[in-house]
């Protein structure tokens, strides 16, 4: 059975997933490497699992998860670095 990565900015509310990894992003640019430590720093690892909360206003910035317990609002181009495969309800 093969699962579909998504990227967590495209995950819809309430959500369940897996984090796969964490990929480049080019709207980082150079800083890429630093965003990608700070997520790892903060726990976004791959096999850790994740709910998304909510969005803000419009489905705009942040987008709010919850991952080991903390709740954490990131960027939109922050969420798009982080792949996962979702879980059924």
């Amino acid at each position: 059975m093969s699962h579909h990565v998504t990227p967590l900015h495209l995950l819809p509310k309430g959500a369940r997933a897996t984090i796969t990894g964490i990929a480049s992003h080019s709207h980082f640019g150079e800083l890429d490497a630093q965003v990608t430590l700070r997520l790892k720093e903060l726990g976004f690892l791959p096999g850790a699992m994740l709910q998304v909360i909510g969005f803000g206003l419009f489905g705009a910035d942040p987008v709010a998860v919850r991952i080991n317990g903390t709740k954490f609002g990131l960027r939109r181009s922050e969420a798009a670095k982080i792949l996962t495969t979702t879980h059924q309800a």
